[in-house]
C-alpha cells in the first residue's frame, strides 16, 4: 500500500514572503505555488476541478473557485481557500 504524504498548509502566507500576483515567476514554490497547488487537490477531494494556471491570470475565475472552495463542508478546503485568498490581499 503506497502512503500518501500531505504537506502542511502554511501558517502564514505573508511570513514567507508570499506575492499577492500569484505568478509562477515572482513565487517560490515552496509558498504560493504550492499553496495554490494544495487548494486545487482539495478541490478535487470535493469533487471540483480547478484550473490553476487560470486562477493566476483570471481574477474573477480565482475569487470564484475560492468562494465555492469557502463555502465547503470540507474544512482543511475551507482553510486552503482562506490562505490562498490572503494572497490575492497582500
Amino acid at each position: 500500500m503506497i502512503a500518501t504524504i500531505h504537506k502542511p498548509l502554511m501558517a502564514n502566507p505573508a511570513a514567507a514572503g508570499v506575492s499577492a500576483s500569484l505568478m509562477p515567476t515572482e513565487l517560490g514554490y515552496a509558498s504560493g505555488l504550492a499553496l495554490l497547488s494544495r487548494f486545487s487537490e482539495l478541490m478535487a477531494h470535493d469533487g471540483l476541478t480547478v484550473d490553476t494556471r487560470r486562477m493566476q491570470t483570471d481574477a474573477a475565475y480565482a475569487f470564484e473557485q475560492l468562494a465555492l472552495g469557502h463555502t465547503s463542508t470540507y474544512t482543511a478546503l475551507r482553510e486552503c481557500a482562506m490562505r490562498v485568498f490572503a494572497l490575492f490581499q497582500e
